[in-house]
């Protein structure tokens, strides 16, 4: 692997002083120090994934008063600082899954029809297990409510070999303290996650 070029604020490239085996090595040095060993190609899989779990408990906990959730958004901005300087692919910060989030709900409300309102929903298992989301749906009777059925964009595997698709959700009868439930209808791949796209490079959902 060459250099990392580095610049100055003028746009003056700089003499590179750090190569980018060295930036790796030093990834590899931290975790070494948490118990874990990784490959200089497994860095990237690694940050990844861990990426990936923060967006998702962010999804599942935000909704808590009782959860320090700033962990998360903190966590999410150094992975895709780090990767950054890595020259890896992009992962969303907070924001941008809570944007993701938001235009996910208005997608999954955008065929409620007449007098709407904005629900509560969370998802009790399947890649969304705890999820909250807040989706617009109706206030006309007897279709109270979001949508009987909603599908979700799930990815499973990694960067190397990556799946896509949606996973397909049931509301219950019922709503419970002011969520609508909805559980797994059919079955997924069985590493399946939300599949969290960031703006720049894909559309929500796709």
């Amino acid at each position: 692997m060459s250099p990392i070029q580095i610049y100055a604020a003028d746009g003056t490239p700089l003499p590179a002083t750090v190569s980018r085996e060295r930036l790796l090595d030093l990834v590899r040095g931290a975790y070494e120090r948490g118990g874990t060993h990784l490959d200089r190609g497994a860095v990237e899989i690694e940050l990844a994934e861990v990426a990936d779990k923060a967006a998702c408990s962010l999804l599942r906990d935000r909704w808590d008063d009782d959860f320090p959730i700033a962990a998360y958004d903190e966590l999410l901005t150094a992975v895709a600082a780090l990767r950054a300087v890595l020259g890896f692919d992009p992962t969303p910060t907070a924001q941008e899954v809570l944007e993701w989030a938001e235009k996910l709900g208005e997608r999954l409300g955008s065929e409620a029809g007449g007098p709407s309102a904005q629900f509560f929903v969370r998802f009790l298992d399947g890649p969304y297990r705890g999820a909250v989301l807040s989706v617009p749906g109706t206030l006309a009777m007897p279709d109270l409510g979001p949508a009987g059925t909603l599908s979700l964009p799930i990815a499973w595997g990694d960067n190397l070999e990556p799946g896509r698709g949606e996973a397909r959700y049931q509301r219950d009868a019922v709503a419970d303290e002011g969520l609508w439930l909805y559980r797994l209808a059919g079955d997924v791949q069985k590493d399946s996650r939300p599949y969290i796209a960031l703006p720049a490079t894909d559309q929500v959902g796709a």
